[in-house]
């Protein structure tokens, strides 16, 4: 293998997009939690948020082995994931802390880092799936009725599986990442 300029610029070499599928089911667990935290705390906003912000925060630990092993497509510069990860943890601190957003802003700031990280490993089905979860989120917060809550957070993991199920998939192809390209 010769080492390039070319290479050096685009470390996608490392890994695929179909990698990350593991951590997506992680998200969708985080969220079957998330409609369980909306009913149990109806109405505790400082609850929700914690929930969100502190299983984030575990779902890193727990993935970040299996990324190690199986690295991710990695499109985009180091420093692009980095300030990603820590604008969606402050993020979903503070938009959980809105009382407005009744905890809920997590869910929103979740789904939006989810796409804009699909976007930064051109991981179509990521984007897809954090625009909708996003959207759920922003319906559940204007709806604000816990069943309602509970039923599409429900809906947003099971969309968020079906994603890491596709990426899974495209896993098994060899030779045909999840990104498409």
């Amino acid at each position: 293998m010769a080492a390039g300029a070319g290479t050096a610029e685009r470390p996608a070499s490392r890994g695929q997009v179909s990698n990350n599928w593991l951590p997506v089911v992680g998200i969708g667990a985080l969220f079957i939690g998330g409609a369980m935290a909306a009913v149990v705390f109806d109405g505790d906003t400082g609850r929700i948020a914690v929930y969100f912000v502190v299983s984030t925060l575990v779902l890193i630990l727990l993935t970040a082995p299996w990324l190690i092993r199986h690295p991710p497509a990695f499109n985009a510069t180091t420093g692009a994931y980095l300030v990603l990860a820590v604008v969606v943890e402050l993020g979903a601190l503070l938009g959980g802390a809105v009382e407005a957003f009744r905890g809920l802003g997590a869910w929103v700031v979740l789904g939006l880092g989810l796409a804009v990280y699909g976007f930064l490993e051109r991981g179509r089905v990521l984007v897809t799936a954090g625009v909708v979860a996003a959207l759920l989120g922003v319906a559940s917060i204007t709806v604000d009725l816990p069943w309602v809550t509970l039923a599409l957070a429900l809906a947003t993991a099971a969309l968020i599986i079906f994603a890491a199920w596709r990426l899974c998939l495209s896993g098994l192809h060899e030779g045909v990442p999840g990104s498409g390209s």
